[in-house]
């Protein structure tokens, strides 16, 4: 999906109990009440959209429109950065937030471009925010980013923690997408066996929070069990299958495969999305490739 629009946003569920999200839903709330541009950083599948919602939910643009943009989006950033329909894109988004996710993706051209309509943006009364799962900071200092749009975007930053680092968090999240999943699917699971659970908090989640989700999603597809053991989570999470055997040890090139697999995952296989996929994983397309062939993750 390219964009979306939301006017009638329902309060986001932040979920975790970690001294990381707390203080980003802290900087969240604060920044609530400002009108300057925010930077979301942090690794695909940790949140960086949802923390973006809850700041406009948490501010005084709610009953506003919220339009996420994608910037991995060749096509779709193109044309929302066309000229033509400025005046009318403004005028539809005032008083609300606009949303631009990895902006590292775009071209440096495509950078100064966005710098501009932000501030076209901005003078219109309309909240900037921006994401990016790649290290602005790193990319400044390699000149792989537009520095005018860098220290646009950096005036707040407001960084999400992997979930690795988050280890309070996990359980959090579990019991909360169990919950949910159990009206989706019209499921009765209570919860973990202990050893599923051992499994879980000692998981690196590569692909943070979505991986763990849809972890889960798969194992309660699978199970007519009150309680997901570890033999589920070994059936339905075919990524993590070596250290569901091993829990206790990953070799590092499993870990650059587990990274790679939930990258196209997200992004697919297509030239596209393994372009996207580069991009976040911060390697160059020939790198992926030869990656993709290493590993034999398009089998």
């Amino acid at each position: 999906m390219d964009t979306f629009v939301v006017s009638r946003l329902t309060k986001p569920a932040i979920v975790g109990s970690s001294k990381d999200i707390r203080q980003a839903v802290e900087v969240c709330r604060k920044a609530a009440r400002e009108n300057s541009p925010v930077l979301f950083q942090g690794e695909i599948g940790v949140g960086k959209l949802l923390l973006a919602s809850y700041l406009h939910y948490e501010s005084s643009r709610l009953g506003k429109p919220f339009l996420l943009v994608d910037c991995d989006s060749e096509e779709g950033i193109r044309e929302f950065l066309s000229s033509e329909n400025f005046e009318s894109k403004l005028k539809f988004l005032k008083g609300g937030t606009l949303y631009f996710r990895e902006i590292a993706g775009l071209t440096l051209s495509e950078q100064a471009r966005l710098q501009r309509f932000c501030l076209l943006a901005e003078a219109e009364d309309v909240r900037v925010l921006l994401g990016s799962s790649q290290n602005v900071h790193l990319l400044m200092y390699e000149k792989a980013i537009d520095a005018e749009l860098y220290h646009y975007a950096t005036q707040r930053e407001i960084y999400i923690a992997p979930l690795r680092q988050r280890r309070d968090d996990i359980m959090d999240l579990t019991g909360y997408f169990i919950k949910r999943l159990n009206q989706r699917l019209r499921k009765g699971v209570q919860g973990l066996t202990p050893q599923a659970e051992e499994v879980f908090l000692s998981y690196p989640w590569p692909g943070n929070v979505e991986e763990l989700r849809q972890s889960l999603t798969r194992a309660m597809l699978l199970t007519a069990e009150s309680f997901i053991g570890r033999r589920h989570l070994a059936e339905s999470t075919g990524q993590a299958g070596d250290f569901l055997q091993n829990p206790d040890v990953m070799p590092l090139d499993r870990m650059e495969e587990l990274l790679l697999r939930s990258a196209l995952s997200r992004y697919g296989t297509t030239l596209e999305g393994k372009k996207r996929a580069a991009r976040a994983l911060n390697i160059s397309l020939a790198t992926l490739y030869n990656k993709v062939k290493r590993y034999n993750v398009s089998k």
